[in-house]
């Protein structure tokens, strides 16, 4: 077998499209080709987006489909192509050091991280890269190896479309153009942590489906600045939108799903809204498929305060999460990765809400959750 050979990746084949006709979520497009001749009503359509539901579709962004593609093919590669073994030796210290670098496994061994819900444990795999901890490629799992210098490429790719969306937030918070892309790169090129994802989903059984009502990954707002996921066909992704209704994610070929996360939701003041999602059991006809997904968390530079941003509209519309302490970026981030997914969770009538250490539990930081985080994430 040549070196050549033993580096083709096989190709992930996309499951069909629900025939289901399912609660779909009503979020925006937003159509980047629009941005050099329609910028205000581009704006208009951002600001729509990220304050009443904090997620949003991208199209015309640049990205060829292929590529997209590309990306599940390495995503599979990474769960089908590399053992047990290597996984256990490749494994994430998510609780010991706060980070998410290398795998979170299921299985006997490797202990399933994320209670769900009395005694049920998730059946989610990820493999995690660091953006500014990829190299050198011998790090990673054989089979990744050959192909780190293309998702370092993707990772790029999707930070470009980062930027464009970053500059029409700018402008949706009375910003000056191009602050929020300056604390996630330097004018030096210093670069932001980024975390880049493979995650894949396996069914849930009978018995557990049962027992969490077909919930597969709690309610809960991701800890960073901005997620980006390339769509994909399996519908499992809702989100609680405004009316306090779980909806589902429409796939759409060739789009990029965003939401925002924590960070730039207070450092908004609550303007921007991190919104609740979360992941289910997928329609009959899909249910019995493995979900795979690709996903790029954007992070700010460490050591920014997650302080309300310089801006008017900030200061006249925005409030303070914080009492007392304002945590950085990175000590946010390192508490949320520690603690999520291990507490008790908050029953609520609709649904469940996991119960984020960070939020209430942290000793460094204090918020007044009901009046001003609640008001924040599910307003």
């Amino acid at each position: 077998m040549t070196s050549s050979t033993a580096n083709v990746v096989p190709p992930w084949n996309p499951p069909a499209p629900t025939t289901h006709d399912l609660d779909w979520a009503e979020i925006l497009t937003v159509d980047l080709e629009k941005d050099t001749t329609d910028r205000d009503e581009l704006v208009a359509i951002v600001s729509k987006a990220v304050e009443r539901d904090g997620f949003l579709y991208v199209v015309g962004h640049g990205i060829p489909d292929a590529v997209l593609e590309r990306q599940f093919d390495l995503g599979q590669l990474c769960f089908d192509g590399v053992d047990r073994a290597e996984k256990e030796a490749h494994q994430a210290k998510i609780k010991e050091t706060g980070s998410w670098m290398g795998y979170k496994v299921t299985g006997l061994k490797l202990q399933k991280y994320w209670q769900i819900k009395d005694g049920v444990r998730d059946r989610i795999e990820h493999y995690n890269f660091y953006q500014n901890h990829i190299e050198p490629a011998k790090k990673h799992p054989r089979a990744i190896q050959p192909h780190v210098a293309e998702i370092q490429a993707f990772i790029l790719q999707s930070r470009t479309v980062l930027r464009r969306i970053l500059s029409l937030i700018d402008s949706v918070l009375g910003l000056e153009e191009g602050y929020l892309w300056s604390l996630h790169q330097t004018p030096e090129g210093i670069t932001s942590d980024d975390v880049f994802r493979y995650m894949m989903y396996e069914p849930l059984t009978a018995a557990e489906s049962a027992t969490t009502k077909g919930v597969m990954l709690n309610g809960h707002t991701d800890f960073n600045s901005i997620s980006i996921l390339i769509s994909q066909p399996i519908a499992a992704l809702q989100v609680l939108m405004p009316d306090n209704v779980w909806r589902f994610v429409r796939h759409r070929d060739g789009a990029l799903v965003i939401n925002l996360g924590d960070q730039l939701s207070f450092m908004s003041g609550g303007i921007v809204k991190a919104t609740m999602h979360r992941v289910v059991s997928p329609p009959p006809d899909q249910v019995h498929l493995r979900r795979l997904g690709v996903f790029h968390f954007a992070h700010f530079l460490p050591g920014v305060p997650l302080d309300l941003l310089p801006s008017d509209r900030v200061r006249k519309d925005g409030r303070q999460i914080f009492d007392g302490a304002i945590p950085t970026t990175d000590e946010w981030e390192r508490k949320r990765v520690k603690s999520y997914g291990t507490e008790e969770f908050i029953k609520g009538e609709e649904y469940d809400i996991e119960m984020l250490a960070g939020l209430q539990k942290l000793p460094d930081f204090h918020i007044n959750y009901d009046e001003k985080l609640s008001a924040t994430l599910q307003s």
